[in-house]
């Protein structure tokens, strides 16, 4: 604890001396350049050390130096190095499960607000949205995914002329949404992504947009069989989902899934008519056999599926 207050200190002191040089005497104009490089300095140095608020600190004071001098490339680097260094801050604490009042987060998301908006300013939209999608995941993993969607949102909205990272962030959403327990609002941004592939590529469909076309349809089907829907509130698309798995064939070539696995398309077929038969014992059993087959969200959905036929 005494070396810890030390270097406390010793940081207060070196901050306060660099701040001293941008005060404004007489015949004498601030050398903000200087200050500038040895804030950066500083920063580096508590890096290392792992005082990472610290370090966030000297980045923000790097990056006020730097608009002063009218270097729009630096200030934004600085800023968005703010925001990772106080974001790491806020990580500590939550592994370590520090009582806080989340200061180092707000500070975080305000640095990276300062910067988004910076590079908007620029027109660098596509680096505007990586530090949005950034942040939304940097929320989600701290357990926060009702403020993730408000950043995850504005990541998509610059993405807009880029389709598959606009694709990847409205399914960056619809894992908020079952994060949420929201079910509903995730099947209908599955749809919305689905549509979005279809419409834009028709029958040419690259490898990538297959993959997200093949995620949407599996976690499209686990929701629907656990909310039922009654027929009359069934869209369209959705019905046409459900009839599809209820065939019985592993032709995928008459199926016209955007997957390759046969094993796959059997054991969710199978699951289907478990589910329409109400039958809780098949369906566990198809279970253990499907999840090997599956990835991580795609296994919690299956998990909320069995758990809610469990308990009706």
């Amino acid at each position: 604890m005494e070396s810890s207050a030390v270097v406390g200190n010793d940081f207060l002191i070196q901050y306060r001396n660099i701040s001293s040089k941008l005060k404004k005497r007489f015949l004498r104009k601030p050398n903000v350049a200087e200050a500038s490089e040895e804030f950066g300095q500083l920063a580096r140095e508590l890096s290392d050390g792992e005082a990472w608020a610290q370090a966030g600190l000297c980045c923000v004071a790097v990056a006020r130096c730097e608009q002063t001098l009218v270097n729009p490339t630096t200030e934004v680097s600085a800023i968005t190095q703010a925001a990772r260094f106080f974001l790491k801050a806020e990580v500590v604490n939550h592994q370590l499960h520090c009582p806080s009042f989340n200061e180092h987060l707000m500070t975080a998301i305000s640095c990276f607000q300062h910067a988004i908006q910076l590079y908007i300013d620029q027109k660098k939209t596509a680096l505007a949205a990586s530090l949005a999608v950034e942040l939304g995941q940097a929320l989600r993993s701290l357990g926060r995914p009702s403020e993730a969607l408000t950043h995850l949102r504005v990541a998509a909205d610059l993405h807009s002329a880029s389709p598959i990272h606009h694709l990847t962030c409205l399914g960056y959403i619809a894992s908020c949404k079952i994060e949420l327990g929201d079910l509903h609002g995730a099947l209908m941004m599955f749809t919305q992504i689905s549509s979005n592939i279809e419409q834009a590529e028709g029958q040419m469909l690259t490898r990538a947009y297959k993959d997200i076309l093949a995620r949407c349809e599996i976690s499209s089907l686990l929701i629907l069989l656990t909310l039922q829907p009654l027929p009359q509130h069934t869209k369209l698309p959705h019905a046409r989902l459900l009839e599809k798995y209820s065939w019985t064939t592993p032709d995928l070539q008459k199926l016209d899934v955007p997957y390759d696995d046969a094993e796959l398309v059997v054991l969710l077929q199978s699951l289907v008519l478990a589910c329409q038969g109400r039958d809780s014992q098949a369906l566990a059993t198809l279970s253990q056999h499907i999840t090997p087959l599956l990835g991580p969200e795609h296994l919690h959905l299956l998990h909320i599926l069995v758990t809610e036929m469990n308990r009706t």
